[in-house]
């Protein structure tokens, strides 16, 4: 069945909780394991059902926030999806203390039991109304930043779209466009920073309330990282500022050089080459049809997931009136099969979008078809990064087909991407950690802060002279900061993971793309760590990760420059 004919019926919270409190009810009582396997069964039935219904409003209700029936769903969603999490905490208070612990461990695996001792304290029904406010701030963001659009050529744009300007090879028009998006954010400015301020001081509320120190804590309770901690992070970023920061600097004064410029400037770090710059040979249609065939080619399993996605429209990935803005891969549990949503705005990375949102895809359409499990259906956000950020670097033996001549720009710009990304990364992780150990301070306190961070991670920003930028506001526009504290540094460390997959591909692809495979079907039943462990990647809290990545990083640019 396609996507738009699926039957969309809000679910009846309350009667699943009774539901599975009624099955609760008789999970200490029972017998055996046997029976408590079938309780166990039962209670994922009914999270599955929601978690369907669920994702089926949220996908609509994103797709056009003009929908006044799906954005009431959303506003029924933000209410009730602490109840929801609520009664998942209930389920994992039995697991935790269940006399046949051992039992699941064995039938299920150590994960499981670790996801639920982690995350039965992210919730309590003190906190509950906290939590919806939480809900309605995040969508409260999504819709300002969806909405907002200011007139530029001729037309009435949006920031998605004003996004397809800001790497043209005419220098002008690009200024132009990103001054504009900087004029429409600035319209925005107070209200952004009143609703980050609100969820910083209700996120702190809400762990202050639940027995944490503060919501660093809890972010890293609800992002179940059940291996590492503060400490781990802490050094991550260090490694960053060593090995990553000196070589984006260096990478950045060669694009200087490269696109013939005086001095890099915050409009021109888009444009890598100042002729040749990689360009799509067609629109966002003819790239689909490229994509079925380079999937094809890369293995049959990549190619028949995506042309099934595609032929039941499982794919949303052009940008459109009252769209929100974003892209992410998200999973159907009852129709077995992932959806992607994407905003294309016509430059080259948007085949980098497509290959990591896939990559996301593919590992929950391999691992799924017999897990029934909704805390594996992914891995942990660190871990599930790996799949997808690999997928973008095992597609490169194909992007003649997209680029043509191009294709080795292309390549060339991507790994620059890589490593740009990286020490940003870091400078949002290291704002979150600053701002949620310290939230009262005031809005000039914390957006300096940003400046100095900023400066830290990425010197070259240090002379970019924009009004928007110079007050500390380049943040605003990060969605994570709003709706995923903590996540966005998980993405530097499948980096560094999905760089070695990248660089085992450099000399062999039939093994690189096994080891893949192998990531991939180990879905969610592995804690990151052990994920890392079982792989043979080296963890990026070990140096030896970064310095064998320099190498490799410096090796190819050298051969490639």
């Amino acid at each position: 069945m396609n996507f738009d004919q699926l039957l969309y019926e809000r679910p009846n919270i309350v009667e699943f909780e009774e539901k599975v409190n009624e099955l609760l009810g008789k999970f200490d009582s029972v017998n055996s394991f046997e029976e408590q396997f079938k309780l166990i069964d039962k209670i994922n039935s009914l999270r599955n059902h929601v978690l369907t219904m669920l994702t089926i409003a949220e996908i609509r209700a994103q797709l056009d926030i003009s929908d006044k029936k799906y954005q009431e769903e959303q506003k029924f969603i933000n209410k009730n999806w602490p109840v929801y999490e609520k009664v998942v905490a209930s389920y994992y208070e039995r697991l935790i203390r269940s006399t046949f612990k051992e039992q699941i461990r064995q039938k299920y695996g150590k994960q499981l039991l670790n996801l639920a001792e982690i995350n039965v304290n992210t919730i309590g029904s003190s906190v509950i109304d906290k939590l919806k406010r939480e809900n309605n701030l995040i969508s409260e963001y999504t819709r300002l930043m969806a909405n907002a659009k200011i007139e530029f050529k001729g037309e009435e744009r949006n920031l998605s779209q004003l996004d397809k300007f800001v790497s043209s090879p005419d220098r002008m028009l690009r200024k132009q466009a990103i001054e504009k998006k900087y004029e429409l954010l600035e319209q925005y400015e107070n209200r952004i920073d009143e609703l980050f301020d609100s969820l910083i001081q209700v996120r702190t509320q809400i762990a202050k309330e639940l027995g944490y120190n503060s919501f660093v804590e809890l972010g890293y309770a609800r992002l179940s990282r059940v291996d590492y901690g503060q400490q781990e992070v802490a050094d991550f970023r260090k490694m960053i500022l060593k090995y990553m920061v000196p070589i984006s600097e260096k990478l950045r004064e060669k694009q200087r050089i490269r696109i013939g410029i005086e001095n890099l400037t915050y409009y021109d770090e888009e444009v890598r080459f100042k002729t040749r710059e990689a360009i799509l040979k067609g629109d966002a249609n003819w790239m689909i049809e490229k994509f079925k065939t380079i999937f094809q080619q890369l293995s049959d399993q990549p190619g028949e997931i995506f042309k099934l996605m595609h032929e039941n429209k499982y794919l949303d990935l052009t940008i459109k009136e009252n769209k929100a803005r974003g892209a992410y891969t998200t999973y159907l549990c009852n129709e077995k099969i992932p959806y992607i949503y994407a905003n294309f705005n016509g430059s080259r990375k948007d085949v980098k979008v497509l290959a990591h949102e896939f990559g996301h895809a593919f590992q929950m359409a391999i691992f799924n078809q017999n897990n029934n499990i909704p805390e594996y259906i992914l891995p942990t956000k660190e871990a599930c990064e790996i799949s997808s950020i690999a997928m973008e670097f095992l597609i490169w033996p194909y992007m003649e087909e997209l680029f043509g001549n191009d294709a080795m720009n292309y390549r060339f710009s991507h790994l620059e991407d890589a490593i740009f990304a990286m020490p940003y990364r870091a400078s949002i992780d290291e704002f979150q950690h600053f701002i949620y150990t310290n939230p009262n301070l005031s809005l000039v306190e914390r957006k300096k802060k940003w400046i100095e961070i900023e400066q830290k991670y990425m010197p070259y920003k240090t002379t970019y002279n924009h009004s928007y930028l110079k007050k500390g506001n380049f943040w605003h526009q990060q969605i994570h900061l709003f709706k995923f504290p903590f996540y966005y540094i998980d993405y530097a460390m499948a980096q560094i993971c999905a760089l070695q997959i990248w660089s085992i591909a450099q000399i062999d692809m039939y093994t690189a793309w096994n080891v893949y495979m192998d990531i991939c079907k180990q879905g969610g039943r592995l804690s990151f760590l052990d994920l890392l462990d079982h792989s043979g990647i080296a963890s990026p809290f070990r140096e030896e990760a970064f310095e064998n990545m320099i190498n490799s990083i410096d090796t190819w640019f050298s051969n490639n420059d």
